[in-house]
C-alpha cells in the first residue's frame, strides 16, 4: 500500500554544513503541521554531511546526494523530487521554527498570496538572536506600503527575500520554471522577478517564521568573499530586468515612469525602460539607459526627437551619470 501524498515538502540544499543539518532538517520534520515530507540534498559535500542525515532515521526524509552542480541544481533536483502539493525551502545551517508550515500553508492554501516569505529571526553560530542590523536586507521591506511585494520594490531595493523563508504551491514552480542553474548568489532574485513577471502573488509577513543564521566570515554564501560574484550576477540580472515586458506591463508595474502618449512600439518600450533605468540610484543600473539609448538611435536615428520629447538626451544621461558618482554603484 502506497504512503499517502504529504501536504508540504521541505527543500533542504546544503554543501559542507555537517555541524548544523542534523538541526536543520529536524526543525522541518517537527513541524506543527501533519503531512510534512524532508527532500535534503546534498550538493557535493565532502564534510559528512550526508553520513549525519543518514542517522536520522525517519520515513519522511529522502536524501539525495549529487556531484557539486550549484544551489540552484540541488533545488531544482529537491523541487522535482518532492510529492508535496506545496514547497517550502531550507537553508542547510538554518531552522525552521515550530509555527512556520502551519502559518504558511494557511496563507497560501486560503488564497492570501500565491508565493508567502517571513522575516527571518537572524542567528549566530550558536544559535544566539542577533539584531537585524546584523544582516538588514531582509528587514528593509516597506511594509507601511502594504505586504505585498511589486516588481518596482525589487527593481529600486533589490533583493530583499529570504529565500530559505519562502513557500510556495509546487504547480507554481512547475509553472514559472526552475531556479537558473548559471545563477549561484542571486538565483533566488532572479527567480521572485519571474513570479512577479508570470503574475502570481508575493507577500511578506512579519512573523519571525525562520531562523537565518549568519556564520563568521567564508563560511555563508552570503558572505562578503562571494561579493564580486554577487556584483557580476546583479549586473546580469539587471540588464535583463524587462526581457519579455511590452509597454503594457511596464505601464502597469512601473506607471509613473513611463510616459502616457507612449505606445506600444519597440521605440517606445527601449525609451521606457531606459527612463525607469534612469531613475535607479545605482550607477551601475542607471548607465543602462547610456546603452540602450546609444542602440535604440543605431537603429532608428529618428527616435532621438521622440526621447528628447520626455528629456532623455545624451546631457541629461551624463549629468545623472556623473551625480551618482562612484561608478561602482
Amino acid at each position: 500500500m502506497s504512503k499517502p501524498a504529504p501536504i508540504v515538502s521541505f527543500i533542504v540544499t546544503f554543501y559542507q554544513q555537517k555541524a548544523f543539518i542534523g538541526q536543520t532538517i529536524r526543525s522541518a520534520l517537527e513541524q506543527k503541521l501533519d503531512g510534512i515530507e524532508v527532500i535534503a540534498v546534498d550538493d557535493g559535500s565532502t564534510d559528512g554531511g550526508a553520513e549525519r542525515v543518514k542517522e536520522i532515521r525517519d520515513p519522511r526524509l529522502t536524501l539525495i546526494v549529487q556531484d557539486n552542480r550549484g544551489p540552484s541544481l540541488a533545488a531544482n533536483s529537491g523541487i522535482n523530487a518532492a510529492r508535496g502539493e506545496y514547497i517550502a525551502l531550507l537553508g542547510g545551517d538554518d531552522i525552521a521554527l515550530p509555527q512556520r508550515a502551519v502559518r504558511q500553508y494557511d496563507l497560501v492554501s486560503k488564497g492570501y498570496a500565491d508565493i508567502v516569505f517571513d522575516v527571518p529571526q537572524l542567528i549566530n553560530e550558536t544559535d544566539l538572536p542577533l539584531e537585524d542590523s546584523f544582516y538588514p536586507a531582509f528587514s528593509q521591506f516597506d511594509f507601511n506600503r502594504g505586504n505585498r511585494v511589486s516588481l518596482d520594490h525589487l527593481f529600486f531595493r533589490g533583493n530583499f527575500l529570504c529565500a530559505p523563508s519562502v513557500f510556495m504551491r509546487r504547480s507554481t514552480f512547475l509553472q514559472v520554471g526552475p531556479f537558473s542553474p548559471g545563477l549561484i548568489q542571486l538565483q533566488d532574485f532572479e527567480y521572485w522577478i519571474r513570479c512577479l513577471k508570470h503574475g502570481f502573488v508575493l507577500r511578506v509577513v512579519r512573523d519571525r517564521l525562520t531562523a537565518y543564521r549568519r556564520r563568521g566570515v567564508g563560511l555563508n554564501l552570503s558572505a562578503s568573499s562571494n561579493m564580486a560574484r554577487l556584483l557580476i550576477e546583479d549586473g546580469y540580472i539587471m540588464r535583463h530586468f524587462f526581457d519579455g515586458m511590452d509597454l503594457t506591463s511596464l505601464r502597469r508595474h512601473f506607471a509613473e515612469h513611463v510616459p502616457f502618449h507612449f505606445t506600444d512600439t519597440p521605440a517606445d518600450i527601449a525609451l521606457a525602460k531606459a527612463l525607469i533605468y534612469l531613475h535607479d540610484s545605482r550607477r551601475t543600473v542607471s548607465n543602462i539607459a547610456f546603452e540602450i539609448l546609444i542602440d535604440a538611435l543605431q537603429r532608428d536615428p529618428s527616435v532621438q526627437e521622440r526621447a528628447a520629447s520626455v528629456g532623455l538626451t545624451m546631457p541629461v544621461i551624463f549629468s545623472e551619470m556623473l551625480r551618482r558618482g562612484d561608478p561602482s554603484g
